[in-house]
């Protein structure tokens, strides 16, 4: 259970870092990748469990996608436009 709370609350780190759903997926794999190092050094050997690897499949899968949906829903905010007139020169 703690995996996945940390897969939520990293997916709203992505939407204040990242900020873009193109790279979520590139951070979400980048940041599991040190902490399959950070296990496979800490332990002095590989992960071999196959529900310690099910556990980050599901979590990867969490973070990107709701990163993406947070990032996504951002970027297509209305951008607001200015509309009082240029002062005349």
């Amino acid at each position: 259970m703690s995996f996945v709370l940390n897969a939520l609350t990293c997916a709203l780190g992505l939407l204040y870092f990242i900020r873009r759903g193109k790279q979520c997926l590139d951070f979400t794999v980048t940041v599991h990748f040190f902490h399959l190092l950070g296990c496979w050094f800490y332990s002095s050997r590989f992960p071999s469990a196959l529900t310690w690897w099910l556990v980050q499949a599901v979590c990867i899968a969490l973070m990107a996608v709701i990163g993406e949906y947070l990032c996504m829903r951002s970027e297509l905010k209305e951008i607001p436009l200015n509309s009082a007139p240029k002062s005349s020169v």
